[in-house]
């Protein structure tokens, strides 16, 4: 299965949330899992923030190698579930690509069938920005949950 994370820029949220889904994956040892995230605005200048580092560090993933990229109608062809962050994304990918309709969900529509927007933590600090966090990781476990199950 090939799950593919989309926010704004790939460099916070969807791009936490693809390392996340990997290394869960790698501790299941489910290698049929493929995982990759993009962005709406992408940029490969775009920088990870240092913050978004130590979060991954703190749960026992890295996050060299990865290079901010936009979102193409081939990633939607080629993954077999999108998550996206929030509903102007949702909005703008199935204006763009209506046929991938059946595989593209809000995160945490997928996840907890909530239809909300994953706050973007990028200008928060501290506690807010932890709680953001937090929630985006319980977000994918029940993710890679429901994947494991299938």
């Amino acid at each position: 299965m090939r799950i593919c994370f989309i926010c704004h820029a790939n460099i916070c949220r969807s791009f936490a949330a693809e390392r996340l889904l990997k290394e869960a994956a790698r501790k299941a040892n489910r290698l049929d899992i493929e995982v990759f995230s993009r962005g709406l605005y992408a940029n490969q200048d775009y920088v990870i923030p240092d913050k978004i580092k130590d979060f991954l560090k703190s749960n026992g993933t890295a996050a060299e190698g990865h290079i901010s990229t936009l979102v193409s109608i081939a990633d939607l062809e080629r993954a077999d579930l999108v998550l996206v962050m929030t509903q102007d994304i949702l909005d703008s990918l199935l204006d763009r690509a209506p046929q991938y309709t059946e595989k593209i969900f809000l995160l945490l529509d997928y996840a907890y069938g909530k239809e909300k927007d994953m706050p973007d933590p990028i200008a928060l600090s501290g506690r807010p920005f932890e709680k953001i966090m937090t929630e985006l990781k319980e977000a994918v476990e029940v993710v890679f949950n429901k994947i494991a199950a299938q």
